[in-house]
């Protein structure tokens, strides 16, 4: 699918004047020649049916993600007081209404904000933290809820995916790092120091860095980041000023193109 996503706009941009009765002795050439063709030929409708394509993909990631978090509110448990106690503290100290929480008794450690203002939070994540270390972590999932950073994070997400082309991962990486940064930054106030101790045994091997006392940059931002995330918008941009001009030039060469090949 990834390679069919990469492939399609090209498909456009092959100038077909350039091959016209060229390579007829090859086995294939001759069908995609005129495949192409005919797409061309038909490129309004080809366009609307990858519109309803990118809709049909963004529908269904809506639907699934929806069906998840469904599961997950069903299994949802009671939360404990310490969260309650602590979630009243953090939104107290930010000035934020209390979110709602999802509290699930899981091992693996969950802690993380979800589309709208719900909270995920697990039994595995939250045992080994005490209340103070506690509190600093649902300050940091508030930060999210206040600043809607979910719904960002998904509209994003959406996005890149409609456009259907593929290769915005670093991009999506480098706006989910400059997210988290500044939801560390607005947590930490006052609690530097613990905090940025807090991430350092949690983050499991997110990259720290010294910027305003703290700093963290996002585990899931990579240092090859920093010159493919332009590739994907860059191709884009492309493909937006090239696909007008080579389908203006087959327009021009149509009757030489109908009438010159095997």
């Amino acid at each position: 699918m990834r390679f069919i996503r990469a492939l399609w706009p090209i498909v456009f941009l092959v100038p077909l004047s350039w091959w016209a009765d060229r390579g007829c002795e090859f086995a294939g050439v001759d069908p995609f020649y005129h495949s192409t063709l005919w797409i061309h030929e038909r490129l309004g409708w080809f366009v609307g049916a990858l519109a309803v394509l990118s809709a049909g993909v963004v529908v269904a990631k809506i639907v699934v993600a929806r069906l998840r978090f469904a599961r997950l509110r069903d299994v949802a448990e009671p939360k404990p007081a310490r969260v309650r106690d602590a979630l009243e503290r953090a939104s107290a100290a930010l000035g934020v209404a209390i979110p709602k929480v999802l509290y699930v008794d899981l091992t693996a450690p969950i802690a993380t904000t979800v589309f709208g203002r719900t909270i995920v939070i697990s039994r595995g994540f939250i045992e080994p933290l005490d209340d103070a270390d506690l509190e600093l972590v649902l300050r940091h999932e508030v930060v999210h809820v206040r600043r809607g950073d979910a719904t960002t994070g998904v509209l994003w997400h959406l996005a890149f995916a409609a456009l259907l082309i593929p290769g915005f991962e670093p991009l999506e990486r480098r706006l989910h790092a400059q997210r988290e940064r500044s939801a560390n930054l607005t947590a930490a106030k006052g609690s530097e120091d613990r905090y940025l101790s807090l991430v350092a045994r949690i983050s499991r091997g997110a990259d720290l860095c010294a910027d305003a006392r703290l700093g963290l940059e996002a585990a899931a931002r990579r240092p090859e980041d920093r010159w493919l995330v332009w590739m994907a918008p860059l191709a884009v941009a492309c493909l937006a000023l090239a696909l007008p001009l080579s389908h203006a030039a087959f327009r021009h060469d149509l009757p030489y193109l109908l009438s010159h090949h095997c």
